[in-house]
């Protein structure tokens, strides 16, 4: 049993055979065809959450763990402004989410209609696409319109990064008919291949890679990518390179620097000089330190290349030379052969300052009484497992 509603039930037969399998729906009635079109299927776990903004952020969790778009239902209205705040999340963190958000149809738009409002294009500045669906699909053209929306919508979630994307649903009453079986949809990739570099730019890249002595590569928010946390723990080796990491990076070696506030703070005059890059190479998405965003844009390197898949120009450091759209690790494989190791001795320069401050925190601590900063070190660092054995006073008796 399924909607009448051929447009949302197109749309739920493309969503199952794409593979989708969740849904958050906050109540109403003129999402009622999507309720009814969703909750049907087991092959869907369809979640109940009245509270909009609530629900909008169940799925960005739900998403983030999940690697792969988590719907969001909602009626029309005002409804789907209360998605904006996880949305903005969305997008600027790279989570898929599909936003499908119910509507009058187009001739009761501003005509004094309850619960309506200008839905299309209503999350335009930060949302990866909008698209519409037809209101009726009753013949080829039609079809095949709502076909390329669903489609493209749902591969648009991931490719060529992850984001949001909003599909908008007009309904004509009545809501609640059903039929027996979903409309079939035909399901096809709208994902273009990305462009790889050619052996010509690899080599021209190389060559620019090659002239400049130091060399720093500073990692944003992403997920754990074993293969590039291989690819710049060899990178780290070179002693004309050093790798920046945050947290949130997820990237994880002895050789990387993942103190940046506490390294850079600790730069005098002299120093801020001597530690700036000639190449700035920056991946994934922000950098939550300031300082060291306002370290590298007083002391600019001659060279600035970001990664985006999308082609983002983001201009994080105001010294933007080269967008690359490859695949990080897949670039550095392919730049390895042709790379030529400089004299420069710059990552020894970052790794001894970052043991010198090491060696100061550590003493510092040891001298330390107790206190909140000295319990949090201790639980964060300790690599003891506690047991039952290990709890003071009387042992518990297993009933």
């Amino acid at each position: 049993m399924t909607s009448d509603k051929k447009n949302v039930s197109l749309l739920v037969d493309i969503f199952i055979k794409k593979g989708l399998s969740d849904i958050i729906i906050s109540p109403g009635s003129r999402n009622a065809p999507i309720v009814i079109a969703f909750a049907g299927k087991k092959q869907i776990s369809a979640r109940s959450i009245i509270d909009e903004r609530s629900a909008a952020f169940y799925a960005l969790g739900l998403a983030q763990q999940k690697k792969k778009a988590v719907a969001l239902a909602c009626t029309s209205g005002t409804a789907l402004l209360n998605y904006a705040p996880a949305i903005a999340e969305a997008y600027y963190q790279k989570i898929p989410l599909l936003i499908l958000s119910a509507d009058r149809p187009p001739e009761l738009i501003d005509q004094g209609d309850g619960q309506t409002i200008r839905q299309k294009d209503v999350y335009r500045n930060y949302i990866k696409k909008s698209f519409e669906l037809p209101v009726v699909i009753d013949d080829p053209a039609t079809r095949q319109i709502a076909e390329q929306v669903v489609n493209t919508a749902i591969d648009q979630t991931l490719f060529p990064e992850p984001g949001p994307v909003h599909i908008n649903i007009p309904f004509r009453e009545p809501l609640y008919q059903t039929m027996e079986k979903d409309i079939e949809g035909n399901v096809f990739s709208t994902v273009k291949s990305s462009d790889e570099l050619s052996d010509k730019e690899m080599i021209e890249l190389a060559a620019e890679w090659n002239a400049h002595p130091k060399k720093l590569i500073i990692a944003g928010q992403m997920d754990h990518d074993p293969a590039l946390n291989t690819r710049l723990a060899a990178l780290a080796k070179l002693n004309d390179v050093v790798i920046l990491t945050e947290t949130t990076s997820n990237l994880h070696d002895p050789n990387f620097i993942d103190t940046i506030d506490n390294v850079v703070s600790s730069f005098s005059e002299q120093e801020e000089k001597a530690y700036k890059p000639d190449l700035l190479i920056s991946i994934g998405g922000q950098v939550v330190s300031k300082m060291v965003k306002k370290y590298l844009r007083l002391n600019p390197a001659r060279s600035h290349w970001h990664f985006s898949p999308s082609g983002e120009d983001t201009d994080t450091y105001f010294i933007l030379s080269r967008v690359l759209t490859a695949r990080p690790s897949d670039f550095f494989k392919r730049l390895a052969p042709n790379i030529q190791v400089g004299d420069e001795p710059y990552s020894s320069h970052w790794i001894k300052k970052r043991d010198q401050l090491v060696t100061l925190r550590d003493d510092y601590l040891s001298k330390l009484p107790f206190s909140d900063f000295k319990v949090f070190r201790t639980s964060f660092h300790s690599s003891r497992s506690f047991s039952r054995q290990d709890i003071p006073g009387k042992r518990i008796r297993s009933r």
